[in-house]
């Protein structure tokens, strides 16, 4: 519930700049350089046509492009852009902001939630 509720804060500040907190993890995934579609859902832990909604939104708006790769025809190549690295950076900053500042001083709820989360690391996962 406590992850529904950061998300949907998250996702209210991130409307200004036209992103949803899951296109924010889409271009994160693509920080490391391009992959192919496959390759970027296994990545960011997301179902490949899911990720195809997301991106397509992604290539109107200028901040990723999809070119076809030269060694397999039927993929594609995503990467970032550069205004995809500009639009990044500036959500990280409307993320943050967007928690209260109190949570910075929850390092031992913070450590926890990272032990959590590394149990359950995907396989692949950055």
């Amino acid at each position: 519930m406590a992850a529904r509720v950061v998300e949907r804060r998250k996702d209210q500040a991130l409307a200004a700049l036209g992103l949803s907190h899951a296109a924010v993890i889409a271009l994160q995934g693509l920080a490391g350089g391009p992959l192919n579609q496959e390759q970027l859902a296994r990545r960011i832990a997301v179902q490949s046509q899911s990720l195809g909604k997301v991106l397509g939104r992604l290539e109107e708006s200028g901040l990723v492009t999809r070119t076809r790769d030269q060694r397999d025809r039927r993929q594609f190549s995503v990467a970032l852009t550069t205004s995809g690295i500009a639009a990044l950076a500036t959500a990280h900053r409307i993320e943050r902001d967007a928690l209260p500042e109190d949570l910075e001083g929850w390092t031992t709820l913070q450590q926890d939630l990272a032990r959590i989360l590394a149990a359950f690391e995907v396989p692949g996962r950055y």
